[in-house]
């Protein structure tokens, strides 16, 4: 990252890398809109913060039960062929739902596994999409291209609850599907028309099914073997069990605690991604590699900050002004998460070491019961800060004695 060069090319310049950003930036308008979305819609059905969560909790547990084997695969099968057999297969997935809302015959568990099939579509972004984008910008344009891709999917993360606030209000969650479908087609159309080399591991010995499994395994003794890896894995771990799952609560906070209807529950959404959009922006200018990791980490103790600021004190504006700081620092931790993990990976390791990131993310699962169990129990606004503050004290311990984080 850092500032560009005039005499460097735009990354636009490459259309391989066009198509495949695209698709990242079409998906993530999917992806969160439809969080949003199935929260309005479970609240809605059901009037339980836990089954809101719960389908939160469905769209992460894919990425904690299948990241590494995605990662495994992709290292030995080019990533380009199993992103179009997922495309084609979160398309039929759309589609079916799609068909049983206009048929009326659609209930809350159908929305259930439409989620749980969403986060499998998703669990292979790391270690599909972004592998490919890795390898097709020059490793001194790296931590550019990682920029920028964050920086959009931090867009989405504005666009799409934007988009799926008011698509809810005026036709609820069949417009929701139908748009799904479309972007999808249309992403499976980008990558089709990708030109791309894989770099794959060396062939090993064993089945298909094994030889992902010992290539996991691989990624895993040289994770364990690293105490730099291990706490970059651990600051994402801590985001996603403390931080992040606050976002299946502002649906409830949103209707329950403030009154707000769902489009209104979606513009303040997007306030999240706004600024994460800003900051990620910002971040691509300023940042160098001495900072990443302090980057990384200091950005994800102040986003938990904004967390326990939003639920300790409850209202409109306390509520605003902390979706706004929080999109704000979880651009830190976002821009700096594949960056660091793609930089410290051997190059035929990458796509499982992105897996394995996957997983970490994937623990949001235990996360979002954490929060929809603590909302039964203690209101929306009281588990966030409750959540917000079990997170910082593994922060705490994290920072302790992580010696590239300190040099």
């Amino acid at each position: 990252m850092g500032v560009f060069k005039r005499s460097e090319p735009s990354l636009f310049s490459n259309p391989q890398f066009v198509r495949v950003w695209t698709v990242g930036c079409l998906t993530g308008v999917v992806r969160w809109l439809e969080l949003l979305a199935f929260g309005l819609y479970a609240f809605d059905v059901t009037a339980s913060p836990v089954l809101v969560a719960l389908l939160a909790l469905l769209r992460f547990a894919p990425l904690a039960l299948f990241g590494v084997f995605v990662g495994a695969v992709a290292d030995l099968i080019d990533a380009r062929k199993l992103l179009i057999a997922a495309l084609i297969a979160i398309s039929l997935v759309n589609g079916t739902m799609l068909a049983l809302f206009l048929l009326d015959l659609a209930l809350y568990w159908h929305v259930a596994v439409a989620a749980f099939l969403s986060g499998v579509f998703w669990s292979g972004d790391l270690p599909l999409r972004r592998r490919m984008i890795g390898e097709l910008v020059p490793f001194e344009r790296l931590a550019e291209a990682m920029a920028l891709d964050n920086a959009t999917s931090n867009g989405t993360r504005m666009i799409g609850p934007l988009i799926g606030g008011v698509l809810y209000e005026l036709v609820s969650v069949t417009g929701v599907f139908a748009l799904g479908t479309v972007l999808h087609l249309i992403s499976l159309v980008l990558i089709l028309g990708v030109a791309y080399s894989a770099v794959l591991d060396r062939p090993e010995a064993g089945s298909i099914i094994m030889r992902p499994i010992r290539g996991a395994a691989r990624a895993l003794s040289f994770s364990w073997g690293s105490d730099d890896v291990m706490r970059i894995f651990a600051v994402t771990i801590v985001f996603n069990l403390w931080g992040f799952p606050f976002l299946a609560m502002i649906p409830v906070i949103g209707k329950d605690e403030l009154g707000l209807n769902d489009a209104a529950i979606g513009y303040l959404t997007a306030l999240e991604g706004a600024f994460a959009l800003l900051g990620a922006v910002i971040l691509a200018r300023l940042a160098r590699p001495a900072m990443f990791r302090k980057i990384y980490y200091y950005g994800n103790f102040a986003y938990l900050g904004a967390v326990f600021f939003m639920g300790a004190v409850p209202g409109l504006i306390p509520l605003t002004v902390g979706l706004i700081a929080a999109g704000s620092f979880a651009a830190c931790f976002s821009t700096m998460q594949s960056t660091l993990i793609y930089s410290v990976a051997p190059a035929e390791m990458r796509g499982r070491l992105l897996g394995l990131m996957t997983i970490c993310i994937g623990t949001g699962v235990i996360g979002f019961a954490n929060v929809g169990l603590t909302a039964e129990l203690f209101g929306a606004s009281n588990a966030v800060w409750i959540i917000a503050l079990e997170g910082l004290v593994p922060m705490l311990l994290i920072g302790w004695r992580w010696r590239e984080l300190h040099t």
